[in-house]
């Protein structure tokens, strides 16, 4: 040690509780395991939504609405009838990446919350926003379902 060099003792003795603990493990867990829980919740949601019978997301009466208005593709021929199906496709496509994003960010969210949680802050603020979030997406949800309810597959 230099001569003059101040030495530094913390005596960080704040005991942390066991939700705290609790916690701080989760987040560690969560953090380690993030990709593999965004990779298979992702699979999940595309793989059920590529299977008509078990099709759901979060928008489903805005998709089949959406697909009404793109599946009138009836007397067009060659090319454009490619093009067509391709863009039939695009509600699906569309409900999907929306549930995958919501999906993830929720993930994501709670895991911050967790290690905030944790590390003893105050999570009034880090909670804040996907609380807003998850009632701006329930209020569009309720829109939606009200709006296309009497949609059907068959328009």
């Amino acid at each position: 040690m230099k001569k003059g060099a101040i030495l530094l003792v913390s005596n960080n003795s704040v005991r942390r509780t066991q939700t705290q603990v609790l916690a701080k493990a989760l987040a560690a867990i969560g953090r380690k395991y993030q990709h593999h829980i965004n990779a298979a919740g992702t699979a999940t949601i595309i793989v059920m939504q590529s299977m008509p019978s078990y099709g759901w997301g979060l928008f489903d009466s805005a998709q089949v609405a959406m697909t009404c208005m793109f599946g009138g593709a009836g007397g067009i021929t060659g090319g454009a009838a490619a093009a067509a199906t391709s863009i039939k496709a695009l509600p699906a496509v569309i409900n999907a990446t929306i549930t995958v994003l919501l999906f993830v960010y929720f993930v994501a969210s709670g895991l911050k919350v967790a290690n905030g949680i944790g590390d003893g802050q105050e999570v009034t603020q880090m909670v804040q926003q996907p609380i807003g979030v998850f009632f701006v997406i329930l209020v569009l949800w309720i829109a939606q379902s009200i709006l296309f309810s009497g949609v059907t597959a068959a328009c």
